[in-house]
């Protein structure tokens, strides 16, 4: 097994499957994006298997990711500004309506042979979540997904 991989997964962080579109999950595997941007998320770093939504419809990578900064929008503005200027104004239509977010470092992106949203519902009772779901409620698809890493 690659030593990346395996330091990944004996690290003690929550794994939760996240919900991305296509475009922005592009932009994070070709090293883009390096910092997530989040209405709500966990305050703890976090091991994700991403699920990239429609048209793609599948789980198809794994981010590490560090700590979530917690700021007013502001300060979050000012950050994404920092790294890639004029997103600022994008940034913060999308944090309308909320006093906070959350700025998520990326600190690694690991792609693996895709699952179909049909194999996902089908074998796993799976349904994609709107933003994140903590990968623990779901055991079956848990093993599932890191055996499928380790292959």
């Amino acid at each position: 097994m690659n030593e990346q991989l395996q330091l990944l997964l004996d690290l003690p962080k929550r794994q939760i499957i996240l919900s991305l579109q296509p475009e922005p999950y592009q932009q994070i595997k070709e090293g883009k994006k390096t910092i997530e941007f989040r209405r709500r998320f966990i305050k703890e770093p976090a091991a994700a298997f991403i699920y990239v939504s429609s048209p793609v419809k599948q789980i198809k990578a794994f981010i590490e990711f560090g700590m979530p900064i917690q700021e007013d929008i502001d300060t979050l503005v000012s950050i994404a500004e920092g790294h890639e200027r004029g997103s600022g104004a994008e940034l913060r239509e999308y944090f309308s309506g909320v006093s906070h977010g959350y700025a998520i470092p990326i600190l690694s992106c690991i792609e693996f042979a895709p699952m179909s949203l049909e194999l996902l519902k089908g074998g796993y009772a799976f349904n994609p979540p709107q933003s994140y779901m903590n990968l623990s409620v779901n055991p079956r698809l848990e093993q599932a997904l890191l055996k499928k890493m380790m292959t």
